[in-house]
């Protein structure tokens, strides 16, 4: 018998350069943490937060610049693309993603409390800097629980980490803006908010994979497989421009060493958290993408892509080192 699984709604995303040709503006709300509450209510809050009617951005298929492999990456996570301005492109994005995400989790989980008030304390940062009001609207916000399904949660929380890593890329322009111009107070206020957002998307990952070992060989894999026998995270455009952009992270005065610190933690955490997903899902393999079979997928990220990241954001200098 065959079993039919759910896909999740498309979603437009900006192109991820267009970050840093937007206008910025600091937030004119922000949740009180003592408002967020704790736990699956953390997040149910954040779905009512951005729970909104708001308009669907314009999209041309001749402005998108990404390649042929990043195409197809957004294709198989059913990714649209525009070049409106991206605010207004990313707050539809998070009306849409944070709602069904919430209803996914609800439905089923097996991350801790802590856990999940940790991806719900990002999310509202998202909403923060998007500009939804902290005044929570009438309605629930968001969609029903829904039954386990780990093909629609392999993409649906995907689509979670993607609004996470279009925040990092929004506060990292606007980090730019703030050393620019020597404003102390913006810059730890910002830093603050990039530490939540990298803490929120090891969760997200987190919950991305959160199904049996089972699942993820008869239905994530082969589907994988079946939309490119090299299907690879190295297409994915978005993390390639947050990558590139760290290097802002450089220019941080020293003054802010708590602060670097917790997001140089974050950091580690995130990988190794893509590490151990590796492991318990593929364990001593290599990836789709990989050419030597002998390389194994949580060793690469372990001992390549972690080191690579921490290089371009400044943190393996001897002034700054890593953890």
């Amino acid at each position: 018998m065959t079993t039919t699984h759910s896909q999740p709604d498309l979603i437009t995303l900006p192109m991820p350069h267009s970050w840093f040709e937007a206008e910025t503006s600091l937030p004119r709300y922000r949740m009180n943490p003592r408002n967020i509450k704790a736990g699956i209510a953390a997040l149910q809050i954040a779905a009512r937060r951005v729970h909104a009617d708001i308009a669907a951005p314009d999209t041309d298929a001749d402005d998108n610049t990404l390649d042929g492999a990043q195409r197809s990456f957004d294709r198989y996570f059913c990714v649209d693309r525009s070049m409106a301005p991206p605010v207004d492109v990313f707050r539809l994005a998070l009306s849409r993603v944070i709602p069904g995400s919430a209803g996914d989790i609800a439905g089923g989980h097996s991350l801790s409390e802590a856990e999940l008030t940790t991806l719900a304390t990002g999310l509202h940062r998202l909403a923060d800097w998007a500009q939804f009001p902290s005044a929570l609207p009438d309605g629930s916000g968001a969609s029903d629980n829904r039954a386990p399904d780990a093909l629609f949660r392999w993409k649906q929380q995907h689509h979670l980490f993607f609004v996470l890593i279009h925040g990092l890329l929004y506060l990292l322009h606007v980090l730019e803006e703030a050393l620019d111009k020597g404003h102390a107070p913006v810059v730890r206020y910002i830093l603050e908010d990039l530490a939540d957002l990298l803490e929120a998307s090891t969760v997200a990952f987190q919950i991305a994979s959160d199904f049996s070992q089972d699942a993820y060989e008869e239905v994530i894999r082969p589907d994988m497989l079946a939309h490119d026998p090299h299907f690879s995270g190295l297409f994915y455009a978005d993390h390639k421009e947050f990558v590139t952009r760290l290097r802002v992270l450089r220019r941080v005065p020293d003054d802010f060493e708590d602060e670097m610190a917790r997001i140089n933690d974050a950091i580690t955490n995130a990988y190794e958290a893509h590490a151990l997903v590796c492991l318990r899902f593929v364990g001593e393999s290599a990836s789709l993408a990989s050419k030597d079979e002998s390389r194994v997928a949580a060793e690469s990220i372990r001992q390549k892509y972690v080191k690579r990241t921490k290089t371009i954001a400044g943190f393996t200098t001897p002034d700054r080192p890593t953890s």
